[in-house]
């Protein structure tokens, strides 16, 4: 039997910007997805779906996939068709004939908000698809490079997420700490490199209220970009230059550098909004930068906007304090997660 966890993300800065090769640099959380995977005699697998205590079972085929006998469950099912056919284009990490018993768990992405439970936009399914690819692999004996192991959880997010995204939210749930990501949208690849969080700077992550379709989001930015290329461009480029002028500021530890060029991140991702209309930059999120710029921090949206959560950024935790109290007054609450935590632990 071999158990898993990786934890969820939030994006620091590079959002939109990384899926035209822009760094993004990202932090894991404390918020963590669980897998468990046993291997079991007979031909035939199961998948434990434990919020609804039902079993599904199926079959795996090394060369073709996953194939399911009978009821078919829905997300989680989505989830483990890709990363066995994500397994079996990597035929060097995966054979055939394993059968397994499979139970995934995501109950701390999730917030009970005046009785009605709410879905943190963290990051969560790429955190429980890294779980249960590492424990998979650990329950096969198989020691894949991190290359490799970083190959297999993007293209199965991929496959799973229908070809969109960027990868960051991968990287970080396999690393963990902070890590600058890339990616090669026409090579599907990415690459993810750590760095330190400087040890003067204070983040608190605030949620707007409202969950966010990452999908949706991303569906309008690509329409923007069919129908005005060259204002998508232009707001691209100024968002790219940004990106990289945030990681120099990060590497250096210029907690000044870091908190201007995240405001101006920040202003630009609103510029843009506000020409595409994709919906980033909305209401909740002015309300809540508003308190936070009154307190002299800086406020971003953090991943695709639209909802979810954006983060109040200082070189002082009494002025986050400050901040806390004003959310708790207004009805914004605070997410108190501990960032650059762990990424994936098999045991």
């Amino acid at each position: 039997m071999t158990d898993a966890s990786a934890p969820g993300k939030l994006i620091l800065v590079g959002e939109y910007a990384v899926l035209d090769g822009a760094p993004a640099i990202v932090a894991a959380i404390n918020v963590r997805a669980r897998a468990k995977v046993v291997s079991i005699p007979g031909p035939e697998s199961i998948y434990f779906d434990a919020l609804t205590s039902h079993a599904y079972y199926f079959v795996i085929d090394g060369s073709d996939g996953l194939h399911w006998v009978g009821e078919r469950p829905e997300a989680n099912g989505t989830i483990l068709e890709a990363v066995i056919a994500s397994c079996c284009e990597h035929s060097s990490l995966f054979v055939d004939g394993p059968s397994f018993r499979i139970s995934m768990n995501t109950d701390d992405f999730f917030t009970n908000s005046g009785g009605r439970w709410t879905k943190l936009g963290v990051g969560s399914s790429a955190a429980v698809l890294a779980a249960f690819v590492g424990a998979l692999m650990a329950e096969l004996n198989l020691t894949p490079t991190p290359e490799e192991l970083l190959a297999v959880c993007h293209t199965a997010h991929r496959r799973f997420q229908g070809g969109i995204g960027s990868g960051a939210d991968i990287a970080t749930a396999l690393y963990g700490g902070v890590v600058i990501v890339r990616s090669d949208a026409e090579l599907e690849t990415i690459s993810a490199s750590a760095c330190a969080w400087p040890s003067s700077l204070v983040a608190m992550p605030i949620w707007s209220g409202v969950s966010a379709s990452t999908p949706e989001l991303l569906s309008r930015f690509d329409k923007f970009k069919v129908a005005s290329p060259d204002q998508h461009q232009h707001h691209l480029r100024r968002l790219k230059t940004l990106s990289e002028q945030a990681c120099v500021a990060w590497s250096a530890a210029s907690i000044s550098d870091i908190l201007d060029t995240l405001a101006s991140y920040d202003e630009a991702l609103c510029s843009f909004d506000a020409e595409a209309g994709i919906g980033i930059c909305t209401e909740p999120h002015a309300r809540i930068r508003q308190l936070v710029e009154r307190h002299g921090a800086v406020y971003k949206t953090s991943g695709a906007g639209g909802g979810d959560f954006g983060l109040a950024l200082s070189d002082s935790l009494e002025v986050l304090d400050a901040v806390r109290a004003d959310c708790h007054e207004s009805g914004f609450e605070v997410l108190d997660k501990v960032f650059a935590v762990e990424g994936l632990i098999v045991s």
